[in-house]
């Protein structure tokens, strides 16, 4: 039960992340589009917080856990990248 519990809170903080993005990405202003990609990253970090229960678990191994971390870094600079981005463009 808690294992399942885990996963299903992993699949909605991960897609969290890419509805938020979605939804900001239909907004009017980049100061709205910020904002949800902030939510995204609250969001983000949400899931990767699961993955290291995880291992605390021994639900995953090390390694695993390893690769989804650097999946999750890659994730959160590219999210960070894209919110500079907006922030140059409202100056």
């Amino acid at each position: 039960e808690y294992r399942f519990e885990i996963g299903s809170q992993i699949i909605r903080s991960s897609m969290s992340v890419v509805l938020n993005i979605a939804e900001g990405s239909g907004k009017n202003s980049d100061k709205d589009f910020n904002h949800f990609l902030n939510i995204a990253s609250g969001s983000l970090s949400e899931t990767i917080a699961s993955f290291d229960i995880l291992r605390d678990n021994k639900l995953i191994s090390e390694s695993e856990f390893e690769e989804l971390i650097e999946l999750g870094n890659k994730i959160s600079a590219q999210l960070g990248g894209f919110k500079k981005k907006l922030l140059s463009n409202s100056y």
